[in-house]
């Protein structure tokens, strides 16, 4: 401290000048903000809870004469939004693995009542 002390004395007024508006100069081109927070991975949760109460609905009240087409499209639909709502809040899931039948039915069961405990609400009363 005392060596430090010592420079600066001998620096002189101009010279402490000088030293204090190259800092000022250094410190202007720095950029000094905080960084920016990272980015959310995927969509908003809220718009993932939309999808599911939507294509939930589809899946569940099917109209007379849909087509299968129709109604696999939305099937797999509606197993994606579960699965991308499981993944966001952390919820295993088996819904992207099985194939269509009574164990993948019984998958998608479990799966909207572990996302309903996870406070995800997937009825109509939502």
């Amino acid at each position: 401290m005392c060596a430090l002390a010592g420079v600066l004395l001998a620096m002189g007024p101009r010279g402490l000048r000088r030293l204090w508006s190259g800092l000022a100069s250094l410190t202007g081109r720095l950029d000094v903000r905080p960084p920016a927070p990272p980015s959310p991975l995927g969509r908003p949760i809220e718009l993932i809870a939309r999808d599911a109460q939507r294509l939930g609905r589809r899946f569940r009240y099917v109209p007379t004469g849909v087509s299968f087409t129709r109604f696999e499209a939305t099937r797999r639909a509606y197993d994606d939004v579960l699965a991308e709502a499981c993944e966001m809040l952390d919820v295993p899931h088996l819904l992207r693995v099985l194939a269509p039948g009574p164990e993948l039915d019984v998958e998608r069961q479990r799966v909207e009542m572990a996302l309903d405990r996870a406070g995800l609400r997937l009825d109509d009363a939502a």
